[in-house]
């Protein structure tokens, strides 16, 4: 049998659409089975990266990819900074992020970093056009499953009257707080009196006694593309209670922050005799705006402001903030019957630990934050209704500046310092950066601070010269670049204030001071520096100085030197000027640690060696008046400095 070769008959048309169609059918398969499974792998990557985020302390953590970009969402209590925790995100990311920051379980801010690793970022709002969605997963390790027990100590002090020199109140308040939902949270603390120095009175007739502290609710919550509001309702601070609302727009990214708040309170008190309350009747509030320089951590806020005890009026505050130190300087001009000016400085400091626990079902920590104040003026004017939400606190640091400042936080590593002063170029016996009582033409780094202690004998002194020593207590800021702050207290051990009229005067005579010097030319090594100064700027201006001064540090056969020369002419009415025409100085650093000073400072010539202990410890020995042959002229002195 013959096999016969046989071709197929070709395929009918409707044959070849039907295998078209079944080909590309099961590449469509192919690729939605692929792309589900990249989707998958891609959500188990986004909840791997939430759970090590919860890993890393974080709160109310959700991640998710929205539009091709990965967005990240936490609440940050366990570090200290907004920059620290945006970089571990960024580092478990991997990947260019949204970064959202929750506070109260309530998104506050997002930031999106720039590609170059400089810490530079962003800043949107949710009342922003612009802002971006942030992650609807569910959160993980909700706050809303732990109670904190915060220590916070309460301390008042005022200084100056007659026969009660240094007047004291300290008290612990533990308080209760709990976030039950986003942006809301409950506060109750119970003040324990310690100490208490001051007499009550009708605005404060229940200091003794064990009582309530605040007992509230406060809340925050967007109005999307407007503003940020916030509510607190309960026993107030001050001893007051009621309602407080405000409104705050933060603009241009957040370098402008608009902010207005309104208060309607009555008076309460819980003394012996029961509680006593007044109904709500007093108004107060205030309007204002913020703006932030893009270079620094520096805030200038103007308010126009109703005043808790009556008075209205404005107020300027020039706020900076170094690490998680604030340093605030302000001026308030008010008014009832009389105009009243009261100048002051604001302090908040960090209190320890840093790094936070996270996790228990109740924490127990001190407060944060310490806050600290000095007015010039110790009269019930200029005070506003404590304990109530602040829209500025609740976007603390969650601004373009304040990020930038920080940057190095974000990297990871603190960036070393350039110091334009030799190791030995810090406070002088006066208190701010110079040798022993003449300025240097630079200033202290930026961010660095320096507090210490010199006592001056009665011999040298310059108050009460050979009757009383001066006892200097002093701190110099950096407060900005080429800026520096000095506040100093003299005391004057064995004189009392106005012991000619009141025999029984048992007030140390004291005089507080505040200085600045502004630096015009930064001084290099073999290049001359230039800076204007002024010391004791207000007031009768017993230690008054107002300078030029120019310098030069210089390397000689591997030795670090200072030269300084400068005047101090006459400019403003003062009761002494301790600088009071020419003046000089040199300096020489025989070794790393012990500094050699010479100068003249218009009125006599003075030596000093300083020596470097460690820990930013400094002790100093000055000869005062070197023509002297006695031992009545050696000055002591100590400091301490810290970089913030």
């Amino acid at each position: 049998m013959d096999l016969v070769s046989r071709t197929p008959a070709p395929l009918s048309l409707a044959r070849r659409w039907m295998l078209a169609c079944c080909a590309l059918a099961g590449m469509l398969l192919d690729a939605g089975i692929a792309q589900a499974a990249t989707a998958a792998d891609s959500a188990v990557a986004d909840t791997s990266l939430a759970r090590a985020l919860v890993q890393a302390g974080f709160e109310n953590v959700a991640a998710e990819r929205s539009e091709g970009q990965l967005r990240v969402a936490l609440e940050n209590r366990r570090y200290r900074y907004s920059a620290t925790a945006f970089g571990i995100a960024s580092r478990l990311a991997a990947e260019p992020s949204v970064l959202f920051e929750r506070r109260l379980g309530l998104v506050a801010a997002a930031a999106v970093y720039d590609t170059g690793g400089e810490g530079r970022a962003a800043v949107y709002y949710p009342s922003d056009g612009s802002y971006p969605a942030a992650p609807r997963e569910p959160k993980l390790a909700s706050t809303q499953k732990s109670l904190d027990l915060v220590i916070r100590p309460l301390f008042t002090y005022e200084l100056g009257r007659l026969f009660d020199p240094v007047q004291v109140r300290l008290e612990i308040m533990p308080e209760l707080r709990y976030n039950p939902w986003p942006g809301g949270r409950i506060r109750a603390g119970l003040v324990f009196p310690i100490r208490n120095d001051f007499d009550t009175d009708s605005l404060h007739p229940d200091l003794n006694r064990i009582r309530p502290g605040p007992v509230l609710l406060e809340q925050f919550a967007w109005a999307p593309g407007a503003a940020l509001v916030s509510g607190t309702a309960g026993l107030l601070g001050n001893n007051r209670y009621g309602l407080s609302v405000g409104v705050a727009r933060p603009l241009s990214g957040g370098r402008f922050l608009v902010d207005g708040q309104m208060d309607i309170t009555g008076f309460v008190a819980f003394t012996d005799s029961g509680t006593t309350a007044s109904t709500p009747s007093l108004w107060t509030g205030f309007a204002g705006v913020t703006y932030r320089p893009r270079v620094l951590d520096l805030a200038i806020r103007a308010r126009v402001a109703r005043f808790l005890y009556g008075d209205k009026g404005v107020e300027l505050e020039l706020k900076r903030s170094m690490g998680d130190l604030d340093v605030a300087f302000y001026v308030q001009r008010t008014q009832d019957v009389d105009p009243f000016t009261v100048t002051g400085v604001r302090v908040a400091v960090p209190i320890p630990p840093a790094t936070r626990p996270v996790g228990p079902p109740v924490r127990v920590l001190p407060v944060e934050r310490f806050s600290l104040s000095y007015a010039d003026e110790a009269a019930p004017v200029g005070r506003y209704v404590g304990e109530v939400a602040s829209r500025e606190d609740y976007l603390r640091q969650l601004n373009p500046p304040s990020l930038a400042d920080k940057a190095d936080r974000f990297r990871g590593a603190v960036q070393p310092k350039t110091d334009t002063h030799p190791t030995w170029g810090r406070a002088s016996m006066s208190g701010m950066t110079g040798f022993v009582n003449t300025p240097w033409c630079g200033t202290i780094g930026d961010r660095d601070l320096e507090v210490g202690y010199n006592t001056i004998p009665k011999a040298v002194a310059y108050d009460h010269r050979g009757q009383f020593r001066n006892d200097v207590y002093y701190a110099a800021l950096g407060f900005m670049p080429h800026f520096e702050a000095g506040l100093r207290w003299t005391v004057i051990p064995g004189l009392k204030s106005f012991g000619e009229l009141v025999p029984n005067s048992k007030l140390t005579d004291s005089d507080r001071m505040l200085s600045a010097r502004v630096e015009l030319v930064a001084p290099r090594v073999n290049r001359p520096g230039l800076a204007i100064g002024i010391e004791d700027a207000r007031g009768t201006r017993r230690f008054h100085s107002t300078y030029v001064v120019t310098g030069i540090p210089m390397d000689i056969y591997q030795l670090q030197n200072r030269m300084s020369l400068g005047y101090a002419p006459h400019i403003f009415t003062a009761s002494r000027h301790v600088l009071d025409g020419l003046f000089g100085a040199v300096e020489v650093l025989p070794w790393r640690f012990v500094a050699l000073a010479l100068e003249n400072d218009t009125q006599k010539w003075n030596g000093l060696a300083g020596f470097e202990v460690g820990l930013g410890l400094r002790v100093r020995v000055a000869l005062l008046d070197l023509e002297r042959a006695d031992s009545k002229r050696v000055s002591l002195g100590a400091g301490w400095s810290h970089s913030l």
